[in-house]
């Protein structure tokens, strides 16, 4: 257990090109990495002030009276819906850990969320492992308007670096590593370094997000070429790139090669990707069950096993689905049921996603009938709660 005190002073839709732009745009990535200044997050030396903090609500800590001379802040922006803002956490404690004495401090800055008490019984559960001071800006407050928009930051985890006074950096706080949480406490040559080393994963960071865009509308159209031609520029970019094997599974999807795909899911196991892989697979041959029995039943078999490990009404009524069109018509009944069990109980309930559509769906089953994808998104719309109107203030004279 940790002993240590405190701090308390402390997505618009795109269009599918044809596969000559496809061409167009991967040469533009290849040009872009070879010649492009790196693009640094926004306004590297701009002299900021602690007021904003002040004007929030602390859930642990106080808010700084002013910035100590010397010291590096890690103000972490999160929210609790965020689920790779809920990821990053354990990094950051542990970065906060190690250099708290060294002189880093760090600050969660929960925003664009509804509900302080929310946020503070999150942070009561995380216990030591969130143990910096946290503070609740909510929607549209001062830290809001004059850091996250001024910066032009609309995704988080999203972290700003300041050092005496002036924004060194914002980047994802993943990429705040121990040899740059080191480097930029040095300070002299050694900041330099490590804000070079930041600038230069950021760029790779943006090209490889271009270039997953530009592959992603060669796979919507089955362009085999493009999508051969993505993996090729990852590689001589990213080498270990993490999406390299969904990449190359779903090339082979493309090809038909099911025996090979199958052989990539198998060097998969382990990969955090494979789980999202597989239940999109699933929710394909469901669909358009032209893949064989064999590799359906493969593809079932570990969507199952996923989960045992994570259940969820809506993997389960893909797994039926999936089923169905194998002719296990039994099991997809019961796995349709389970769906629809599981969607009634009090953890799937506070997701405010309504039962009703899955036990729709079960009784249709039951009856012999399988429902379209259609039918479903109806159910569901039917089953939401409706919002009220929003109310019209009079104005005033």
């Amino acid at each position: 257990m940790k002993t240590r005190q405190r701090k308390n002073s402390l997505h618009k839709p795109v269009t599918r090109p044809r596969f000559s732009r496809v061409k167009t745009l991967l040469r533009s990535i290849v040009a872009t990495t070879l010649v492009a200044p790196a693009a640094f997050a926004q306004k590297a030396g701009d002299a900021v002030t602690p007021d904003a903090l002040a004007k929030a609500e602390w859930i642990t800590g106080t808010a700084p009276a002013a910035w100590e001379p010397g010291k590096l802040y890690i103000l972490e922006c999160w929210a609790t819906w965020c689920g790779p803002c809920i990821a990053a956490i354990p990094h950051v404690d542990e970065l906060y850990d190690k250099y708290q004495e060294k002189g880093l401090r760090v600050i969660g800055m929960n925003v664009w969320e509804d509900g302080k008490d929310k946020v503070a019984g999150f942070v009561k559960t995380k216990g030591d492992g969130m143990s910096y001071p946290v503070a609740y800006v909510g929607k549209g407050g001062d830290f809001e308007n004059t850091w996250l928009k001024p910066a032009g930051i609309r995704g988080i985890p999203h972290a700003f670096v300041v050092k005496d006074g002036k924004v060194l950096l914002t980047t994802h706080p993943m990429q705040l590593t121990e040899p740059v949480i080191e480097g930029l406490l040095a300070g002299g040559d050694a900041e330099t370094k490590a804000l070079a080393g930041i600038k230069e994963a950021q760029q790779k960071q943006e090209t490889v997000g271009k270039n997953m865009q530009i592959f992603r509308q060669a796979a919507a159209k089955k362009e085999i070429a493009g999508m051969e031609q993505c993996i090729g520029i990852l590689k001589q970019i990213d080498p270990e790139s993490r999406y390299l094997g969904m990449m190359e599974f779903e090339v082979l999807l493309a090809k038909k090669d099911w025996t090979g795909a199958e052989t990539a899911m198998t060097k998969m196991e382990g990969d955090p990707m494979l789980q999202s892989l597989v239940s999109s697979t699933a929710r394909e041959l469901a669909r358009n069950p032209e893949a064989p029995a064999g590799f359906r039943k493969s593809v079932a078999t570990r969507l199952a096993a996923d989960i045992e490990k994570r259940p969820h009404p809506s993997f389960l009524h893909i797994l039926a689905k999936l089923q169905w069109s194998l002719g296990e018509k039994e099991e997809a009944v019961a796995t349709a049921t389970r769906a629809a069990d599981l969607a009634k109980s009090p953890d799937s309930a506070k997701t405010g996603f309504p039962a009703a559509p899955f036990e729709r769906f079960a009784e249709a089953l039951k009856k012999g009938e399988m429902p379209t994808d259609e039918q479903f998104t109806g159910w569901v719309r039917e089953a939401m709660p409706a919002r009220p109107a929003a109310k019209i203030q009079p104005a005033k004279p």
